[in-house]
């Protein structure tokens, strides 16, 4: 008889003592898998957290000059840029928190919007107190990026 017939091999798979070696290695090869992910892509990105999400760029004309605000659906994060400055807040429920500076005219020359009308992938119209319903457009060519998770 052959030292290697099925029935052998099959006896030895089937013992008891064999069973938790399949198992240990099954669960840590998985276990090995994920940190090791994780440790790739913390290594790639420079961090633990992922890369912050690229803001769309809306373009406004309005009659006191022209200005872009840089804002993506989702995200919390808004910036207001315009000749005379810049200025960031965050987002809630479509309505603008610009930390303070609300109705200041000083830093962008106009008091900044107070909230979105409607906002799309191409246009976003807000309002505020130096103008109402003001259409705003994105001229950027869409982009190959990670977009933020809406909640």
């Amino acid at each position: 008889m052959s030292k290697l017939d099925t029935g052998s091999i099959a006896r030895f798979v089937l013992r008891v003592e064999f069973i938790p070696y399949v198992i240990f290695t099954v669960i840590g090869s998985a276990v090995l898998y994920v940190v090791g992910t994780i440790g790739f892509d913390a290594l790639r990105n420079g961090s633990l957290l992922p890369p912050p999400t690229k803001l769309e760029r809306y373009d406004c004309s309005a009659p006191f000059g022209n200005f872009s605000i840089m804002y993506l659906h989702g995200t919390e994060r808004v910036k207001i840029k315009s000749i005379n400055g810049s200025l960031d807040g965050t987002v809630q429920q479509n309505r603008f928190d610009w930390q303070g500076f609300a109705n200041d005219r000083a830093m962008l020359g106009f008091a900044p919007p107070s909230e979105i009308l409607f906002e799309d992938a191409k246009t976003l119209r807000l309002e505020g107190p130096d103008f109402k319903d003001l259409t705003c457009a994105n001229t950027a060519v869409p982009s190959s990026q990670r977009r933020a998770i809406a909640q």
